[in-house]
């Protein structure tokens, strides 16, 4: 089975006067696996499959180099199969150490970009990973990411770039290898330099900032509660303060905007029995400016 040497680069600019309560990151997620770069038995069909992982706290790692993979992470190495890694996450929600969990379409292309990636102050770590497509268990992946500095602050742009990992589950040397189970089972590794793999990255994740809640206006935001949430599909609206709310949006976590309202003035509830399970994003409007609130549908 290929061995590793795991290296990355993050470059980290940080904003000195920002506390760290919850924030949303746009994701750019940019692939560097092509004839060129990696030109060794380059599959005519190469895509990625979904990107998934969680946001986390230090109680739990999903996957680390020299270790052996999860069931979940196998299923997605080897078959780009997301069920059992979902399950191995929700057991981290259940016992309070992830937020939430983090699914989005890749496939074919160089750039993917997703607006609304949530990071909440007690789980301020992101692991995902995505397979290589077709490979035996090759993968593109960060884990355990810290999105604040050492004072509590959230950092501004954090960029990773990384090289192929072998999740160590399959003995295929080549992208079109027959599936051969790697038995006994070896741990994560890199696969840099390692063939079909060069010494050139395969992806880079660039994470920015773009809104931190619950800061820019306080008043705004304390005035505006949302009940219940989590819900199972109503969830109410309590103005407490003055401000005249004019509109909102609801966005999913891609930053695709899902249900508008053109008229806000007088709502009272919001029906979002149709929606699937998942984190969401409300932004109220007002005449003074607009705020962010999460709903939680469970």
């Amino acid at each position: 089975m290929l061995k590793y040497i795991f290296t990355f680069f993050i470059f980290c600019q940080f904003h000195s006067n920002i506390i760290a309560q919850d924030a949303i990151y746009s994701l750019d997620f940019i692939s560097n696996w092509n004839n060129i770069t990696h030109p060794t038995d380059y599959p005519p069909a190469a895509h990625w499959s979904r990107l998934v992982g969680a946001t986390h706290n230090t109680n739990v790692s999903f996957w680390n180099f020299g270790e052996l993979a999860s069931q979940g992470v196998e299923d997605l190495a080897e078959e780009g199969l997301t069920a059992v890694i979902e399950q191995e996450i929700n057991v981290a929600i259940t016992n309070e150490n992830a937020f939430g969990i983090i699914n989005l379409p890749l496939g074919f292309g160089t750039v993917f970009t997703f607006e609304y990636i949530s990071v909440s102050a007690d789980f301020p770590y992101i692991s995902l990973m995505t397979m290589l497509a077709p490979s035996p268990d090759w993968l593109a992946e960060i884990h355990n990411v810290k999105f604040t500095d050492d004072f509590g602050n959230w950092k501004n742009n954090i960029t990773i770039s990384v090289y192929a990992t072998d999740a160590g589950t399959d003995n295929g040397t080549t992208f079109h290898s027959p599936d051969s189970d790697t038995n006994p089972p070896e741990n994560i590794s890199s696969l840099q330099n390692i063939l079909p793999f060069s010494d050139q990255i395969i992806a880079q994740f660039v994470f920015d900032l773009s809104i931190i809640l619950n800061v820019d206006d306080v008043t705004f935001q304390n005035s505006i509660s949302l009940y219940p949430n989590p819900t199972n599909g109503t969830i109410f609206i309590n103005n407490l303060g003055y401000e005249t709310l004019t509109k909102a949006e609801i966005f999913d976590i891609t930053g695709k905007n899902i249900m508008k309202f053109n008229n806000f003035y007088n709502q009272k509830s919001i029906n979002i029995n149709s929606f699937k399970t998942g984190l969401y994003f409300l932004k109220i409007y007002s005449n003074s400016g607009s705020i962010v609130k999460k709903i939680i549908k469970k």
